[in-house]
């Protein structure tokens, strides 16, 4: 445990054994409830704040212990996940430094170093200032196929689960959102996440040979990018987009078809 972690743990368990003394009929002193405080952390990982809650200083020990193995389950997966955020970018803080672009050699470290830490396919171009990251506690992830390119400034959260296929192009300052929040109360409760401010999670697939034009916004709830369409420069994809089909607007709809032509013929041309 840190230094600053430990320091939360002493300051806001006397503060709640101090509330829990002066407003709560108990037995046990102030400092009896801060040393209990503190067991129930170090042993389970029960936080000050749900000690209060739960009225642990007045449960029988059984049910005590029932309610503290059911807060160690879910508050060690918060802790796992904080740590891997926070590594995250400390990974981004390093690798996506401008510093990398200043020779081939640096440039094939950033893309070996993004490879093993994402799970990306062989041969994916990285640029610089390419950000992909998580929030609330999503158990998600990312995946990409072989030979895609990322381009420069591309923001891609992956909070509710990204598959990208082989040969896609995200051109420079794109981002793809995969999580919103229900700022209004639309959505059922079942089909949001607990504890997290009315987030919902929004997976995301981009078949093969999509390319993503330069500052393109992919909107939470759009499920399927087809295979072969293209995105055109400063789009917003709000829908659903079909296979070999260009889009372009705010929002995006589909102005042409690709039905038919070669993409790969049509890449090489270009």
């Amino acid at each position: 445990m840190d230094l600053r972690r430990l320091k939360q743990v002493i300051t806001y368990g006397w503060k709640d054994a101090c509330e829990i003394n002066n407003y709560e009929n108990v037995n046990k002193s102030k400092i009896g409830l801060f040393i209990d405080i503190l067991h129930c952390f170090f042993k389970y990982n029960v936080w000050s704040s749900q000690y209060k809650k739960e009225k642990l200083y007045a449960l029988e020990s059984l049910h005590r212990k029932d309610i503290c193995v059911k807060y160690q389950e879910k508050n060690s997966k918060r802790d796992k996940w904080v740590k891997e955020f926070f590594a995250n970018y400390k990974f981004l803080n390093k690798w996506s430094s401008f510093k990398y672009e200043k020779s081939p050699g640096k440039q094939a470290k950033r893309r070996n170093a993004y490879k093993k830490q994402y799970g990306l396919g062989d041969n994916c171009f990285i640029g610089y200032d390419v950000i992909l990251h998580k929030h609330h506690f999503s158990d998600e992830t990312i995946t990409m196929g072989s030979n895609c390119q990322i381009s420069e400034h591309v923001n891609i959260d992956y909070t509710g689960g990204l598959k990208v296929g082989n040969g896609v192009g995200i051109l420079e300052g794109v981002k793809i959102l995969t999580h919103g929040h229900d700022y209004l109360g639309i959505k059922k409760d079942e089909d949001l996440l607990p504890n997290s401010k009315r987030a919902f999670f929004s997976p995301l697939e981009i078949a093969d040979n999509v390319t993503l034009g330069s500052h393109v916004i992919i909107m939470p709830g759009v499920h399927y990018i087809g295979k072969g369409s293209i995105i055109s420069a400063g789009s917003v994809v709000t829908k659903r987009i079909p296979d070999n089909v260009i889009v372009a607007g705010n929002p995006a709809k589909v102005i042409g078809s690709l039905e038919g032509v070669n993409l790969y013929s049509r890449n090489n041309n270009n």
